[in-house]
């Protein structure tokens, strides 16, 4: 039994609102179906957050769909739960359900035991903070399957020994007897192994997403073996991703490092974002903006900032071309509320509702973000 595990692929994201970014996820995604079919998986798992936003666009839909009937075609059955970018707060049916209900995927979030070629899935879609208590309840009513058959629990739940801060539960409130925890919600790839033995993995994201910062990274899905005594897991890496790099370079050597890094960025097979620090005295702004200048060409997309000895970094940043608005609009909206999970609220869905002039689904959007914050007060 073999299955390919992924977690937030965050259809239809659009870092730094560059179309070629979604079209990087796109490719990420297909990579991953790709390799699904050629090694002839069991089955694929998702674990949440499939797309980015509650009311994908279009393309995002279709993507999908092609993917699953492309699984289909070689009896490969796809599951999933969903992250809090899947569930919108107004009353509708979550998009990804949408494949559920035209049986081209199965849905198992719902903590129920679903039998697939002798193993066993359970899964519950993403609770958030404050109801940590319901979860570990719901948590608590769950079990393996009985002894001697494969089973795996599937999470869109931040755990405590993987991130000191985004996490609503530890390891020990999973419950045990699972051969394999398959998370998601975590964007970096990571494992552990369960007190009782299962291996608790984060394949996380397959490509950078808009709160990530511009660095290097490895991004992809997880190959698991559950043929064995316990599974065996084998993070593979995206092969298509567009590299994003950092660098720090002294002002008086800036146009020799322009002139190092732009055969080997023209070797590359997409053409990469970077961020860059500059440092020195005496800082010409205008000057380091003409230098790197020459870098339209050769990068999708870059950002700088200068570090003036003995005054530390400005704090002004300055981009090529246009500034990733989604996140200085969220970094607003957190900046006014003072809560993230409110300013994501209000930008990733109500603002998406006001901008369409649904002002009744706006009002019922309000309404039950209202209800949910009194029912976790009571």
């Amino acid at each position: 039994m073999q299955i390919l595990h992924l977690s937030d692929t965050h259809l239809g994201c659009m870092q730094f609102n560059l179309r070629e970014r979604e079209d990087d996820v796109y490719d990420a995604f297909n990579e991953a179906v790709e390799t699904a079919i050629r090694d002839k998986v069991d089955a694929v798992v998702h674990s949440g957050d499939i797309f980015h936003v509650p009311k994908p666009s279009g393309t995002a839909m279709l993507k999908l769909g092609e993917a699953l009937k492309r699984l289909s075609e070689h009896n490969i059955r796809f599951f999933f739960t969903l992250g809090e970018h899947d569930i919108s707060r107004v009353r509708d049916t979550p998009a990804p359900y949408v494949f559920h209900r035209l049986g081209m995927a199965t849905y198992i979030g719902d903590g129920k035991p679903y039998t697939y070629r002798g193993l066993t899935l359970v899964g519950l879609h993403k609770h958030r903070r404050g109801e940590g208590e319901q979860l570990r309840e719901r948590l608590r009513g769950i079990t393996p399957s009985p002894s001697g058959a494969r089973s795996i629990l599937v999470l869109h739940q931040g755990l405590g020994e993987f991130h000191p801060y985004a996490y609503e539960l530890v390891m020990d409130d999973l419950p045990a007897g699972f051969d394999y925890y398959a998370m998601g919600h975590l964007h970096d790839h990571a494992v552990k192994q369960h007190s009782n033995g299962g291996i608790v993995c984060y394949p996380g994201s397959i490509d950078p997403t808009p709160g990530e910062s511009i660095r290097e990274f490895r991004k992809g899905f997880c190959m698991v073996d559950l043929s064995g005594d316990e599974a065996n897991v084998e993070f593979i890496q995206v092969q298509s991703t567009r590299k994003q790099l950092r660098y720090t370079v002294e002002y008086d050597e800036l146009d020799g490092f322009i002139k190092d890094i732009e055969p080997r960025i023209r070797g590359l097979q997409k053409k990469p974002i970077l961020a860059l620090k500059v440092r020195g005295r005496s800082l010409d702004g205008a000057s380091v903006a003409r230098t790197l200048s020459r870098l339209n060409d050769i990068c999708l997309y870059y950002i700088w900032e200068t570090e003036e000895y003995g005054r530390g970094v400005d704090a002004g940043r300055v981009y090529d071309s246009r500034p990733d608005v989604d996140r200085e609009l969220l970094g607003l909206a957190i900046k006014a509320l003072g809560d993230e999970d409110a300013a994501r609220f209000a930008i990733d869905e109500l603002l998406e509702l006001l901008n369409s002039n649904d002002t009744d689904g706006a009002v019922d959007l309000v309404w039950r973000r209202f209800e949910d914050m009194i029912k976790q007060r009571q």
